[in-house]
């Protein structure tokens, strides 16, 4: 018996089966191309979830349910996803009627980020923890709470909005409509923002950076970039990962403040695609947590990584269609 799932987030989509034990089995993986609306981004995860179900039906396997990871603001009370900040018209399509009727199963959908939290705490770095925040930082900053192997929804749209914590008051735009909230300044795309904003406050120090003699501006470096040129030394670079690496810090420190978990994952391709840099954000949040929480709670790396969206659709696909997770 097995699950498909579905992941759809700001650079890439994903399909995948997973057997009756809730692993991944097999991912057909396409990245998304700029501009793309929600309409094209469905129909191709619909025709790789046709494929997929094709081929593992000619090896004898049923399928049980479907998970779909969706990288926006879902709505619990009717498993619709309601609002993408990254690509435009989800919430004109009949997502769950759509899937149902193709496959013939329930479907049950969530935010990418709350199940990379469930897959986490069943399969990852919160195993045997019996409270888990995830947090990804990646095109997007998100989280999500598990407790006692269940996601902890508190509202028909969601919890733990890390990304939308204001750490820069007055600072860039975010992508939300406010302004110097963490995604703003520590996703991928913000860490580069934060950067075309701190050239702008001192040209002079972007003009000594050697990426200055790679890029007509700051606002064309990426995060890798900034990244790559913090560890070389680079003056520019450092007071930008520094300064993200603060905000960043804070809003883990909130986070664990407010909620109190035993363990604090941190993925996504910014979380994880740098030891150091995890490391140092890890070093400033120890400081800024309550004393009597600091030791409580270990700040770790996602232990799931790509998978960890489709890993955790099927966890829940598997938890509300009434089968147990092993």
């Amino acid at each position: 018996m097995e699950y498909l799932v579905f992941e759809t987030g700001g650079t890439k989509l994903v399909a995948g089966v997973a057997g009756g034990d809730c692993r991944i089995i097999e991912t057909s993986i396409a990245l998304r191309e700029p501009g793309d609306r929600a309409e094209k981004s469905f129909q191709r995860l619909l025709e790789a979830g046709r494929d997929l179900k094709r081929r593992h039906q000619k090896l004898g396997h049923a399928l049980r349910a479907i998970g779909f990871g969706f990288g926006g603001i879902v709505r619990r009370s009717t498993r619709d996803p309601f609002l993408c900040l990254h690509e435009e018209g989800w919430e004109n399509l009949q997502v769950v009627e759509t899937l149902e009727k193709e496959f013939g199963r329930p479907v049950f959908v969530e935010n990418d980020c709350k199940l990379a939290a469930l897959a986490e705490a069943h399969f990852g770095a919160g195993k045997d923890h019996r409270t888990v925040f995830y947090m990804t930082i990646g095109t997007g900053v998100g989280g999500g709470i598990v407790t006692d192997g269940r996601i902890q929804a508190m509202s028909d749209l969601g919890e733990a909005e890390i990304g939308h914590i204001v750490v820069m008051p007055g600072g860039p735009p975010c992508w939300c409509g406010g302004r110097g909230c963490v995604e703003a300044v520590c996703s991928g795309p913000g860490m580069t923002q934060l950067a075309a904003w701190m050239a702008r406050q001192d040209s002079r120090a972007w003009g000594q950076s050697a990426l200055a003699k790679t890029y007509a501006s700051a606002d064309k470096a990426s995060s890798k970039d900034l990244l790559e040129a913090w560890e070389s030394g680079d003056v520019f670079a450092q007071d930008v990962v520094e300064a993200s690496a603060g905000y960043l810090a804070s809003a883990v420190a909130a986070a664990i403040n407010l909620i109190s978990p035993e363990v604090f994952v941190i993925g996504g391709g910014v979380g994880t695609g740098n030891q150091r840099f995890l490391a140092l954000v890890s070093e400033k949040a120890r400081g800024r947590v309550v004393a009597y929480f600091r030791d409580h709670c270990q700040i770790v790396p996602s232990a799931l990584r790509e998978q960890v969206v489709t890993q955790g659709a099927a966890i829940l696909a598997a938890q509300l269609s009434g089968h147990a997770v092993r």
